[in-house]
């Protein structure tokens, strides 16, 4: 291109002003027109007429013709003149989106380009054309806003992409394993998906056990679970999922493979693995001696882009130049077919796809050529192409992939669309763009991998909930005609859906005249025995529309008019036998329009009517008695806010509420039967719609919980949400009807669903475990095989789990969570279960089992304990061992005062271990103590713990008075504080170890008797053991005592040591060291104030040795 080319090219023109503008009446002040390569961009500032805001046109030369793009507000127009210098006939212009028209331009393209280069010349031209263009818009815009459109397929993908964590969004290839993964075939890894998350696998530098490559073309999975992965440039590799690792095979090396590209890889009836090379030829492995065989003579030795098994075991494979090939591996037999259209010579067309059907016949997709039909009985051919309008034939003549699900519905992917042919010659296209595989996992699930957007998915239950967008307008209103379907919307109009013709018609306004814009929330439709459409508006009152001819007429009210609408918004529309309309109004009462006369009546709540209210929703015959909501009478209409009516055969009627659930009346008793998220399952209190189907169930729609199934007879409760194919969660109020086919509509926020409720099951799909990593302090834990491996697991994913560590938890516990956090565990041996669930709530009861151990802390086993009770008695016995020396000592020196003296100093330790207060009073438990020592220092000694809610009570006496005593009852009662402060769980063995510390401390010389008591404060009840310990007295609520014995062996017993044991309910107990009764020591009630202290004598008598506890129970 020359410079003055270039310079013309970028050329601006500035403000131009334009007779032809003024005589269309528009009279636009342009700011400018850019002319470039792709056409003319025109920017108005502003309308002298109208004042609109600014308008972009851009003009595009597209061959012989010319493309106009508007973007902004278009203003209003005045009438195109009927007389214009230029010639432009419009071909296509969507006035409903004023966005883009295309025009004819009578010169050819010759012209057009002679044109562009004298640029200087024509720029007023091109700026006419542009206006003419606007001009022919705004004639279309002020005419009824109605659009003819295809009517696009009700279906719904979920996406996962690179944000998902897929390393690449052209995904070639699709698998799952027997343990229920997914794996995806990217250009830049391979990748595992357990439902959840992904794990890339990528070649690692100086790793032979990891993949080879990252551009991965082909996946298939062998009879023994191991994964096969095709590359393009680093021939094959074989992942084992029991070890984690892969096992490569390149051209070159012993294996014998014969080519570094693998293309396709297949797996036959006899579970040989099959390998198409790109250089030509098949490869088959042989498990036995880990090498490959090689198949590429005669028709084989072409290059092989596809691979396919039909029933008689026959290969199918399709080639880069010599069409479609069916080999038979067992006698080597072959046959060579190029697809042949009936009005046409062979195709030369690369072969990208092929799929032997259960039908018999093989589908053959090509690069360019569409798709062929092979029938193998009569040897012809059927061709399927790409019709631009046609929108019944296939998306594209480019074909990528091939698919037949287990209902035999077949799918072609292309490189622009997916397409679903359900029977012969019915082609559904759906928006999937660049597909480049297909498969269908075992749940049902349909995975589609495309060029440049990752992996879609969408299952079954998904395609017969038939979503209908109505843009991003939500659909509150319906009326079916025999051979359409009218629906209303929230602000975007009325929609018109012709099932049979495939295509749909939108209303923005009603009229030809005047048109009656139907912005606005659409509240009923009704089309009469006339044939007229009433649409009720909200807000904005009732219009009477002929489809035919287009007329309209508006109703609003006028308080000038005693027999008109009496207010402007409509919520149900009933015609009679009679010919008459009888509208549900907010705020009007019930309103009857006589066609005839034109003429409203209105019957409201203050004419004795038989109304409970003038604000009605919903309009239902022959229900015959009022229900109220009264808050004292459970019986009664819960919610006085009915959204919807439905009577079922057998005459109860079921109202759906806000905020009252679903309601069962009876008009024969007038009970009401309320069904909420409080009293059954039902997830919602807000009951938008209900409708019957066939068998007699109740579909109800909700605010925000989906849609739900409810079976009358045994208020059963199915609940289906977004995930399942619904248009949404939320649903609209009054966007629900009954289809004279049965079929059921409800609409909301994403459009509306139209669906057969007999096709609508429960998913029967039982999800196996997965169990994919652990995790200890929050750290990954590297095991030397796969989780996977260990014992007791099975895998694959779910929607929801439910898990309990048996030994800490009492019940399953379910969470939608893919995991399980436990902490404060302590040391002991567990049992971790884990469920599945589907998304219908169907359980894998049996689950998985994973067997724990946890090691408590090496300070808190019983071996530490053994030590820590040692070395006290250690320290006890040395001390022990050197007042021993010491008495000898002083005895040797006759010096008997300090002998005395030291004396009195091991009663003081002695008392030291004694608690600190004599009576102990808690809620339930009252315990009173008395000590008195015959000698400096005795053998005698008690204590009380308070454990949670139990009490441990403890009274010893070692035999003997003097320091020997007092150091064992020091000991014993050092290791009894250890054994406490470690958490007592179990007296009898904490006795068992106090044994030993008498034993190693005494060495045979002293013996301690022992009671040990638990009593549990909340109940009463005790249990007391004894080791050699006098008998326990009580005293019943007749004032009589009760002896109980107790055998047992006394501590520092070295062979045959037993403990006793006794238990009963709580009444005043009293323990002693010596048998000897005294009556001032006897129980002596809540109310004394004269309890002796530690190391009295109440009675004045003659000290002797003696200690007493006292144990009441406290009520209240």
């Amino acid at each position: 291109m020359g410079r003055r080319a270039k310079q013309q090219q970028m050329r601006w023109i500035r403000r131009p002003r334009h007779r032809l503008a003024r005589r269309l009446g528009l009279d636009h002040q342009l700011d400018s027109a850019r002319i470039g390569r792709n056409g003319v961009h025109v920017y108005q500032a502003s309308s002298e007429n109208s004042g609109e805001v600014p308008l972009h046109t851009h003009l595009r030369f597209e061959r012989t013709r010319v493309r106009l793009d508007l973007q902004g507000e278009l203003p209003a127009a005045n009438e195109l003149a009927s007389t214009t210098t230029v010639a432009m006939t419009p071909i296509g212009c969507t006035a409903m989106s004023a966005r883009q028209c295309l025009f004819n331009v009578q010169l050819p393209w010759r012209d057009a380009r002679g044109i562009l280069k004298r640029l200087a010349m024509i720029r007023h031209l091109l700026v006419a054309i542009a206006l003419l263009a606007v001009a022919a818009v705004r004639q279309a815009s002020a005419e009824a806003q109605k659009t003819v459109e295809p009517l696009p397929p009700p279906l719904r993908f979920d996406r996962l992409g690179s944000a998902d964590g897929l390393p690449n969004n052209d995904v070639r290839a699709i698998v799952q394993d027997r343990r229920g993964f997914l794996w995806f075939g990217t250009q830049e890894g391979l990748v595992r998906y357990d439902g959840t998350s992904v794990r890339v696998y990528r070649p690692r530098e100086n790793d032979p056990t990891s993949i080879s490559a990252g551009y991965v073309t082909a996946l298939a999975v062998d009879p023994t679970g191991k994964l096969w992965v095709g590359t393009p440039e680093s021939g094959v590799d074989l992942y084992d999922p029991d070890t984690g690792r892969f096992t490569r095979f390149t051209h070159g090396d012993k294996s014998g493979l014969t080519s570094e590209g693998v293309t396709a890889i297949a797996r036959d009836g006899r579970d040989r693995i099959w390998f198409a090379m790109s250089v030509g030829g098949l490869n088959r492995f042989d498990p036995a001696t880990r090498t490959f065989t090689e198949y590429s003579s005669g028709p084989l030795e072409t290059a092989i882009t596809a691979i396919d098994i039909d029933k008689a075991g026959n290969l199918w494979l399709g080639t880069a130049s010599d069409g479609a090939i069916r080999w038979n591996p067992d006698d080597g037999s072959t046959a060579t077919y190029r697809p042949t259209p009936p009005d046409g010579g062979p195709s030369t067309a690369p072969i990208t796809a092929l799929l032997a059907s259960s039908s018999g016949k093989v589908w053959i997709g090509t690069e360019g050529d569409g798709l062929f039909a092979f029938d193998t009985a009569s040897r012809k051919f059927t061709r399927y192409r790409h019709l631009t309008n046609d929108p019944g034939t296939i998306s594209d003549d480019h074909i990528s992939a091939l698919f037949e699900d287990r209902h035999h519905t077949l799918w072609i992917g292309t490189v622009h669309g997916l397409n679903r042919m359900d029977v012969p010659n019915d082609l559904t296209t759906l928006a999937a763009s660049g597909v480049e595989s297909l498969y269908q996992d075992e749940g049902g699930v349909i995975w589609v991998g495309l060029f440049t957007n990752g992996v879609c998915k969408f299952d079954e239950l998904r395609m017969k909930f038939g979503h209908y967008r109505t843009r991003s307008n939500p659909a509150t209103a319906y009326y079916e005609d025999p051979d359409a379907l009218w629906v209303g919307t929230y602000d975007g109009g009325i929609y018109k859906y012709e099932f049979e013709a495939q295509r749909q018609t939108v209303y923005r306004s009603l009229g030809t005249d005047s048109a009656i814009s139907l912005d606005g929330w659409i509240t009923a439709l009704l089309r009469d025995h006339r044939g007229i459409l009433w649409v009720s508006v909200k807000g904005k009152g009732l219009i009477a529309f002929d489809p035919k001819t287009e007329a309209r007429r508006e109703y609003l009210p006028d308080p000038k008019k005693p027999n008109g609408l009496p207010v402007d918004t409509i919520w149900d529309t009933w015609e009679d036998d009679r010919g008459s309309l009888w509208l549900a109004s907010w705020g009007g009462g019930l309103v009857r329009l006589d066609l005839q006369s034109d003429q409203f009546t209105a019957f409201t709540a203050d004419q004795s009517t038989g109304l409970s209210s003038n604000y009605l929703f919903d309009i239902t015959t022959n229900t015959g008695t009022s229900f109220r909501h009264r808050a004292e009478d459970p019986t009664s209409l819960g919610s006085d806010d009915v959204l919807s009516i439905h009577r079922a055969r057998g005459g109860a009627v079921w109202a759906g509420t806000y905020g009252g659930g679903l309601n069962r009346l009876d008009p024969a008793t007038g009970k009401v039967q309320r069904f909420t998220s409080a009293n059954s399952r039902l997830p919602n209190d807000v009951v938008f719609g209900v409708l019957p189907d066939d068998d007699g169930k109740l579909w109800l729609s909700t605010n925000g919980a989906g849609l739900v199934q409810f079976d009358p007879r045994s208020a059963e409760v199915v609940v289906y949400h977004a995930s399942d194919g619904l248009q949404d969660d939320e649903f609209a109020q009054a966007s629900f009807r009954r289809m004279k086919s049965g079929k059921l509509l409800f609409g909301g926020l994403g459009g509306f669903n139209a669906f057969s409720p007999r096709d609508i099951t429960r998913d029967p799909y039982v999800p196996p475990v997965v169990m994919t990593g652990f995790k200890v302090f929050n750290q990954e834990v590297r095991l030397e095989r796969p989780i996977w491996t260990l014992p007791s697991l099975d895998l694959s994913y779910s929607d929801s789990f439910a898990y309990k560590l048996e030994g800490f938890d009492d019940k399953f516990i379910e969470t939608d969570r893919p995991f399980a956090t436990y902490t404060k565990l302590d040391g002991g041996h567990y049992l971790l279960r884990v469920r599945a669930a589907n998304r219908h709530g169907v359980w894998n009861e049996a689950g998985i089992a994973l067997k724990l151990s946890v090691a408590p802390p090496l300070w808190r086993t019983w071996p530490a304990f053994g030590f820590y009770v040692l070395v006290l008695a250690g320290a006890v016995y040395l001390l022990f061992r050197m007042q021993q020396q010491k008495v000898r000592r002083i005895e040797r020196e006759g010096r008997l005062a300090v002998v005395e003296r030291d004396l009195a100093l091991s009663g003081a330790v002695q008392s030291g271990f004694l608690p600190e207060y004599n009576e102990i009073n808690s809620q339930h438990v009252h315990l009173f103590g008395f000590y008195r020592a015959a000698d400096a220092c005795s053998g005698d000694w008690w204590w009380h713990e308070l454990i949670g809610r139990r009490h441990v009570i403890l009274v010893g006496d070692v035999t003997g008075h003097g320091p020997g005593p007092a150091m064992v009852t020091a000991a014993v009662a050092t290791a009894f504080r250890v054994l406490t402060g470690s958490g007592l769980a179990d007296v009898k063995q904490a006795l068992e170890l106090l044994n030993q510390v008498v034993l190693h401390v005494a060495k045979g010389k002293y013996h301690m008797t022992m009671s040990a008591l638990e009593l549990d404060e909340q109940t009463g009840w005790w249990v007391a053991h004894s080791a050699g310990a006098p008998p326990i007295l009580s005293l019943d609520q007749s004032g009589k005592h009760r002896v109980h014995f107790c055998p047992g062996s006394p501590l520092g017993t070295e062979s045959t040591f037993e403990i006793g044991r006794i238990e009963g309910r709580l009444t005043p107990l009293a323990f002693r060291t010596d048998l000897r009764a005294h009556a001032q020591s006897g129980p002596q009630g809540r109310g004394r104030r004269d309890r002796p202290a530690r190391g009295s004598d109440p009675a004045g008598q003659a000290p002797d040795r003696r200690l007493d506890l006292h144990l009441d129970r406290v009520e209240g």
